[in-house]
């Protein structure tokens, strides 16, 4: 890992969860972790574990290497969020600051960052408990993700905040109806020998 930035997490919403947990297994990401509540208590559960009556999910991971995917209950199917890990955390909170960006949780266990194009970026620290939990960068890792947005100056304004993020590319997209998506999402490392290109109607 060479870079400072690292993409290491997608969080997308859909309305039936099941789906995309098959379909992310058959694309070489199985279940991870589950994560809601029985009775208003809180569980926590690996993936291996049986699901407690009245289990009520408030989202699921699917994971392998350094890459995450992270599935919420929805009543539509979208992008919500992306995950980085980094040496710059500081830096990059001061400068969203500057751009008058709203950091939440500086100093909380997740830090999101609210962009002005209507999704937020999830940040952590290096070493952090979130980035000990990920497995190998040479396992699994994400070598492209699309991330559509309608607005044309998105890339140049993004990067004045977060710098350079290996992988990323910016699509400038007219259909506002969808909003800010992201289409695919390429895999790479030892797991995936010729590479995986996933497209994400197919589990959402």
């Amino acid at each position: 890992m060479h870079s400072p930035t690292r993409l290491f997490h997608l969080h997308f919403n859909t309305p039936d969860v099941s789906h995309a947990e098959t379909e992310l297994d058959a694309h070489g990401l199985p279940p991870y972790q589950r994560f809601g509540q029985v009775g208003g208590e809180f569980h926590a559960l690996d993936a291996s574990d049986p699901v407690p009556d009245g289990f009520r999910l408030r989202l699921q991971n699917a994971q392998r290497g350094y890459v995450n995917v992270t599935i919420a209950p929805g009543r539509r199917a979208h992008f919500d969020h992306l995950g980085l890990c980094t040496s710059d955390f500081d830096a990059i909170c001061d400068r969203a600051d500057e751009a008058g960006w709203s950091v939440r949780d500086r100093d909380g266990r997740r830090t999101f960052v609210m962009t002005p194009w209507g999704f937020r970026v999830e940040l952590h620290r290096d070493g952090s408990d979130v980035e000990a939990d990920l497995g190998s960068w040479d396992d699994a890792r994400f070598e492209r993700v699309e991330l559509a947005v309608s607005d044309p100056d998105v890339e140049d304004e993004f990067r004045v905040v977060f710098g350079e993020i290996p992988g990323l590319v910016f699509r400038q997209d007219t259909d506002d109806d969808e909003g800010v998506h992201v289409p695919r999402f390429e895999l790479d490392g030892s797991a995936f020998p010729t590479g995986k290109t996933v497209e994400s109607t197919s589990f959402l």
